[in-house]
């Protein structure tokens, strides 16, 4: 069985280009390995100042990125931008971070990225590990391969290429979308786009096919199938 820690994380940005964009809000919980369950208490939430904010630009949000956040949090796009100015330094949010999951490594007489919990999340492969890899460099939580430290290294769990796996020949299945899945799966997507509810979702979904995955793997026979 799986022995590490697994964290579901999820970014909200100013932006859509990972190589660029800034967070604005970073959530997190923690599935126990052994039992398949949302570790209780473990959940993660803060809010992030992106870093055009930090240096006093601002004039560069007139884009439609702020009308997204807006029609999400149901004000208007001013409220965003002010609130965004009135967040936390980006600096200080990945430290409760990298805090956070320092909690969470599994039990070794020292801790390093082998003992890190299992990054996981919905395409994070093509979005919020770049982030990660960048801030990771920003703020020198990097190894050897100047890749981040702060998740285990080998083992990256996207939930998006698991629902591939199980739904590309279904035909009712018309986008990979976060929620289109919701709607597919029958997960209510009241208060969708918020980085803590996106996490619960992907959590659920996440557990739900590592149960099935554990039910079924031992009924197939694997072994030497290939002779």
């Amino acid at each position: 069985m799986i022995s590490k820690k697994i964290c579901v994380f999820d970014f909200e940005t100013d932006g859509s280009n990972p190589q660029e964009c800034s967070p604005v809000q970073l959530a997190a919980v923690m599935i126990d390995p052994n039992k398949l369950e949302i570790i209780p208490d473990s959940e993660f939430n803060i809010n992030l100042k992106p870093e055009l904010l930090e240096k006093n630009i601002d004039h560069v949000y007139e884009t439609d990125i702020l009308d997204f956040h807006a029609k999400v949090r149901g004000c208007n796009k001013l409220d965003i931008l002010e609130s965004w100015k009135e967040y936390p330094k980006q600096e200080y949010a990945w430290k409760q971070f990298i805090s956070y999951l320092e909690k969470y490594h599994c039990r070794s007489s020292k801790k390093n990225e082998f003992t890190a919990p299992i990054a996981a999340g919905y395409n994070i492969h093509r979005f919020d590990m770049i982030i990660i890899n960048r801030l990771s460099r920003k703020y020198k939580n990097t190894n050897k391969e100047n890749y981040t430290n702060i998740f285990n290294p080998r083992d990256i769990l996207d939930i998006m290429n698991l629902i591939f796996y199980w739904f590309e020949s279904i035909e009712k299945v018309k986008s990979y979308s976060l929620d289109n899945i919701r709607d597919y799966l029958g997960i209510d997507k009241s208060g969708a786009h918020d980085a803590l509810k996106d996490v619960h979702d992907c959590a659920n979904i996440l557990i739900r096919f590592l149960r099935l995955h554990r039910n079924l793997s031992p009924k197939v026979n694997f072994e030497k199938s290939f002779k």
